[in-house]
């Protein structure tokens, strides 16, 4: 191979790198601000509301890596999403596995679906992408918090992420188009 084509490849893989490196990062922030958000809690400030349930939670850090996998399927495989899973598991403390079983199952369904899902709407994209997030955050209550497990709640986080997916989007396309 020649010099020119040996250091393409290289600089190739050192993008491949540092377009891993600006998701991770965007995911990581993501899950930051969610536990940002759930820390605070209203309610704590106004004493009528403190025997309230807890009525919201987001999903941004999910949503942040489902917009990873929609935008460029074809450079975030399984294996991405597999690791992916794993630091988030190991930095914020959850279960080994948790996030690793969720981020391989949402992508491969949108793997499957790549090509259908260009033809949606913004409208559909929000009502699938919200709707995702809201049975990661279904099977995360029941298997964490049972007790804790609501509908109003997961009514309510559909439409806060159904509300969240649209700047979570054009906000990820801009680093996508001005970074990877």
């Amino acid at each position: 191979k020649s010099i020119a084509t040996k250091l393409f490849w290289n600089i190739s893989r050192l993008m491949n790198f540092y377009g891993h490196i600006i998701i991770l990062t965007s995911i990581f922030l993501g899950f930051w601000l969610d536990t940002i958000i759930s820390s605070f809690d209203i309610r704590t400030h106004i004493l009528i509301l403190e025997s309230a349930p807890y009525l919201a939670e987001t999903c941004i850090g999910f949503l942040v890596f489902c917009y990873w996998i929609y935008a460029i399927p074809e450079k975030l495989q399984s294996s991405s999403a597999l690791l992916y899973g794993l630091l988030i598991d190991l930095c914020f403390g959850d279960a080994i596995g948790f996030h690793m079983l969720f981020f391989v199952a949402i992508s491969y369904v949108i793997h499957v679906y790549a090509l259908r899902f260009r033809l949606f709407s913004y409208f559909q994209l929000i009502i699938f992408f919200a709707g995702a997030a809201v049975f990661y955050l279904a099977c995360k209550y029941l298997i964490f918090s049972p007790i804790n497990y609501s509908y109003l709640l997961l009514i309510f986080s559909f439409c806060i992420n159904a509300l969240a997916w649209l700047p979570i989007y054009f906000g990820m396309r801009y680093i996508r188009r001005k970074l990877i």
